[in-house]
């Protein structure tokens, strides 16, 4: 994850290579108008950056939300199947989400299981460590009389919540730099909207230009000025 400062700093630098493709994009019409014996009389057009003002929400990386799987997997189920999942089968519901309680003592010891190795990040040889938690909620999904399979299939479900444990896994495991911020649209969407913070930047064009004198020596100097 970017510090702000960087992500800023990454789009100050992008509107700057803007301009130079603008610049260069110029370079090209001019020579084409110089070849040009009526095209030469005309101006050669020029663009350039005004004032671009932009809202650019973030947030800081530790104020994600830490939940258990009774929870995000709950939360993953119903985003999935949408109508394709009954909850006013009260009896159906309360056996889904019993379930869900119990799978968190699998959840639980891969957890604990990845701290005692002792790695900063979750490896591809311990994201196998979630494989069956997926698995065995989609197996419930299927067997309940309240989901209804249309469009989504099983396997979507499982793929789904396999990718959800991870993500919520690594916000356990993974401990993020206090300067560190989230920016991905994915992640800040699933965030309390209290957590978002919102930067305003107003970025205007000052140019540069060199400019070239000879000094009491003689001597040619080139210097930047500003246009």
């Amino acid at each position: 994850m970017p510090k702000l400062n960087e992500y800023l700093g990454g789009i100050v630098s992008e509107l700057a290579s803007a301009r130079k493709m603008a610049d260069l994009q110029t370079l090209e019409i001019a020579k084409e108008y110089a070849k040009d014996e009526m095209l030469k009389n005309f101006s050669i057009p020029r663009m350039k950056i005004g004032t671009v003002e932009l809202t650019i929400p973030f947030a800081k990386a530790g104020s994600q939300t830490i939940l258990k799987l009774r929870d995000f997997a709950y939360d993953e189920i119903i985003k999935v199947m949408k109508t394709g999942y009954n909850a006013a089968d009260t009896s159906s519901d309360k056996e889904l989400k019993d379930f869900l309680i119990d799978m968190e003592i699998y959840y639980d010891e891969a957890i604990n299981k990845i701290r005692k190795e002792n790695t900063q990040t979750i490896t591809a040889a311990q994201e196998k460590y979630f494989d069956i938690i997926p698995e065995y909620i989609t197996d419930l999904c299927v067997s309940l009389p309240n989901f209804k399979w249309g469009e989504v299939k099983s396997e979507i479900l499982q793929t789904s919540l396999k990718e959800r444990t991870l993500v919520e896994a690594r916000k356990v495991i993974e401990k993020a730099d206090e300067n560190e911020i989230i920016v991905e649209a994915s992640k800040l969407m699933s965030l309390d909207p209290k957590c978002l913070i919102y930067a305003k930047m107003s970025v205007s064009e000052s140019g540069m230009e060199w400019s070239r004198y000879e000094d009491i020596n003689g001597n040619i100097v080139e210097t930047l000025i500003p246009e």
